[in-house]
C-alpha cells in the first residue's frame, strides 16, 4: 500500500525495506515464513524506527499482504527501536534479547509472543547466511536508512 503523500521519506523508504523483507522470505517459503503467517496472520503493530512511525496490518494465512499507512499520531507504539540498535542485531554485534534487556528495543507483546517474535528473528538471521537478497537488503538498510 502506497503512503500518503505527506508523509515522510523516511516512512516511505522503510515501508520499502519492510515489503521487501517480506517478499524475500515469501519467496523462501521455508519454516521463517510458516513463523511469520502464524504470528502475524490477522495482528496489526504501530512500529517506530528512529523518528519515523508507520502502521502494519497483516491478513491472510500463507499469502499473507501487508498494509502499511501512516501511523495515528495518538496510537501506542507496538515496537520501538532505533536503527542503530536493529543494525547491531542484524550483524551480529548484538542480541534481540540484550536490546530489549537494556531499553534499546521496545516490544509491546505477552510472554508468548516475545518468544514467538524472537524465533522469528533468529530464524531471519539464519536465513541471512544462506540467502543473499538479505544480505543485499541488510546493507541497503545500512546505506540508506544508517547514513
Amino acid at each position: 500500500m502506497l503512503l500518503p503523500p505527506s508523509t515522510s521519506s523516511r516512512a516511505e523508504l522503510l515501508t520499502a525495506l519492510l515489503l521487501e523483507l517480506m517478499e524475500i522470505l515469501r519467496d523462501r517459503q521455508g519454516d521463517t515464513w510458516s513463523a511469520i503467517v502464524r504470528i502475524a496472520n490477522g495482528k496489526s503493530a504501530t512500529i517506530a524506527i528512529d523518528d519515523t512511525r508507520i502502521f502494519v496490518q497483516a491478513e491472510g494465512e500463507m499469502d499473507l499482504q501487508l498494509a502499511i499507512s501512516a501511523a495515528d499520531p495518538t496510537a501506542n507504539n507496538s515496537f520501538e527501536s532505533t536503527g542503530r540498535a536493529l543494525y547491531n542485531i542484524i550483524i551480529g554485534k548484538s542480541t534481540l534479547e540484550k536490546s530489549v534487556a537494556s531499553g534499546k528495543i521496545f516490544i509491546s507483546a505477552n510472554f508468548g509472543d516475545l518468544l514467538k517474535i524472537r524465533s522469528i528473528v533468529t530464524a531471519v538471521l539464519l536465513d541471512t547466511s544462506v540467502e543473499p537478497r538479505l544480505l543485499s537488503l541488510w546493507h541497503r538498510f545500512e546505506q540508506e536508512w544508517l547514513k
